[in-house]
């Protein structure tokens, strides 16, 4: 007997609510391997999801997709599917309710516009975003600010605020967010460790800070697209392979407005795990159409990107033939910026899980704790391919 195994689509017009496609795809969900494809006409959809159904799959609906920006990022492409919402740390809406944003106590994973918490998730074709750090959002003009710093939310101890950030402005498409004084985490989209074998084609994560984050046991494979941001905008213990994607740097000529790729922490210090692996990726700087604030002189920019800071001295992080924009990589390419306050930090060997292949200068320059490998492999012996990390 043959095994029939079907699949059910789902279609989301201008204007609708993926969120309703979402609620009644788990009315009718099975656990037979059946995939769950929604397509989704171009538009900008102001919503949170959580992906919590496995094999489910969002795709642009375009005959002729896109994942481009305009207008200093604030608008999308015609032919576009962009999904995003404005939650960032520091900043507590009232359309939260009682629940603590400023602590952590959100369960979406530093505010993740989109949550995926279950297996096999697939995207094609769609811009994930957080508008936090980008503009002022519609859907945040229209909600309003509790005052933190007065505010009567159930705080702990540790949870309550240090310090009280700038008030943000109100007026729809206002990009002055884009300053480093609003800067703080918010990201386009989050894996739990429940999130495995996840595969976005073609897609486009943009954000600031903390854009793309993965809890350790997440698996995902990211190819081709385009992954946006400015401090450790590729954060997390997950299993990641990034493949032939295009890495923007959305930083500006603001003092110690640094840039920082990639942030690991898998693992731990006694239980090795597989980390990040970005293979033949090329870094540029955002465009005009991308961001507001860019660099004015590329050439004396003085905030020069850097491929890795490890968010834990034992995360693995691997950089396999790697390009960029003419001058515009930091020489250094690596910081222990976050990690030499840690147990275990040995400055001689600072960050052991380190690598680079064939990068676009020889690695020359690079920390002598970074091992330049001479073959496609690390020293345990695995290849780096990244449809197989």
């Amino acid at each position: 007997m043959i095994a029939l195994i079907f699949s059910l689509v789902l279609h989301v017009a201008a204007g609708e609510s993926i969120n309703a496609a979402l609620d009644s795809a788990r009315t009718v969900y099975t656990e037979r391997g059946e995939r769950t494809t929604v397509l989704i006409e171009p538009g900008t959809y102001q919503e949170e999801l959580t992906i919590d159904i496995p094999g489910l799959t969002l795709k642009n609906a375009s005959r002729k997709p896109s994942i481009g920006l305009k207008n200093g990022g604030v608008d999308c492409d015609e032919q576009a599917v962009r999904i995003t919402w404005y939650y960032g740390h520091g900043y507590q809406y009232k359309s939260m309710g009682e629940t603590v944003n400023y602590g952590g106590r959100r369960t979406r994973r530093w505010n993740a516009s989109v949550l995926v918490t279950a297996p096999d998730f697939r995207a094609e074709n769609i811009i994930f975003e957080n508008s936090f750090n980008l503009y002022v959002s519609e859907k945040e003009a229209a909600d309003s600010l509790v005052d933190i710093s007065r505010s009567d939310m159930p705080w702990t101890e540790k949870e309550r605020p240090k310090k009280q950030m700038p008030v943000r402005p109100k007026t729809i498409g206002s990009t002055e967010v884009q300053k480093k004084a609003y800067r703080e985490r918010a990201a386009a989209i989050s894996f739990t460790e429940t999130a495995t074998n996840a595969h976005l084609k073609n897609c486009h994560a943009v954000g600031r800070q903390d854009v793309l984050y993965g809890d350790q046991g997440a698996s995902v494979y990211w190819e081709g697209g385009i992954l946006a941001g400015s401090v450790d905008f590729i954060f997390g213990a997950l299993k990641l392979a990034v493949d032939r994607a295009t890495l923007v740097a959305n930083i500006s000529n603001e003092k110690n407005n640094n840039c920082y790729i990639a942030a690991g922490r898998s693992g731990a210090p006694d239980k090795p795990a597989r980390g990040m692996l970005f293979y033949k990726c090329h870094i540029r700087y955002a465009t005009e159409d991308e961001l507001v604030i860019t660099p004015a002189e590329i050439d004396q920019a003085p905030n020069r990107p850097y491929l890795s800071r490890p968010w834990r001295w034992w995360g693995e992080t691997v950089w396999a033939y790697t390009t960029w924009e003419n001058d515009l990589l930091n020489p250094t390419g690596w910081s222990t910026g976050l990690v030499k306050k840690q147990e275990g930090y040995h400055p001689e060997n600072p960050c052991p899980n380190s690598y680079e292949y064939k990068s676009q200068d020889g690695s020359v320059g690079r920390p002598k704790w970074v091992t330049v490998l001479s073959k496609p492999q690390l020293p345990d012996g695995t290849k780096l391919n990244p449809k197989k990390w």
